[in-house]
């Protein structure tokens, strides 16, 4: 189950310049999540909520790549234990995957328009 539409948050992330790619997505998917646009990357962690989940989604996109991340996003693939060290909740781990997916997506994106 996924908390983004994807294409959308994808959409939005390559119309954000002058941000790097995980900046871009984490803007974009708090976009989408709050209903508001233009949010600057200080509002964006605000409507995310919570500093371990920025964190996290640093990490899994510095460590992980897009199809790595893609296969862990199955609902069967939920780590419950990697999700209790970083003190996240089942929803908050989906959607940090969902976010350093969408970072990757965008880095790909504008490697192929530049």
């Amino acid at each position: 189950m996924s908390t983004l539409d994807l294409q959308t948050a994808l959409t939005r992330a390559l119309a954000i310049k002058n941000e790097d790619p995980l900046d871009a997505a984490t803007m974009a998917a708090a976009e989408q999540l709050s209903g508001k646009t233009g949010l600057s990357l200080d509002a964006a962690v605000d409507v995310l909520g919570n500093e371990q989940m920025i964190g996290f989604i640093g990490f899994l996109n510095d460590s992980m790549t897009c199809d790595q991340l893609s296969a862990l996003c199955d609902a069967e693939s939920y780590d419950a234990e990697q999700a209790r060290e970083w003190e996240l909740t089942r929803p908050q781990y989906q959607l940090a995957h969902e976010i350093a997916i969408l970072s990757h997506r965008v880095e790909k994106a504008r490697n192929q328009t530049s």
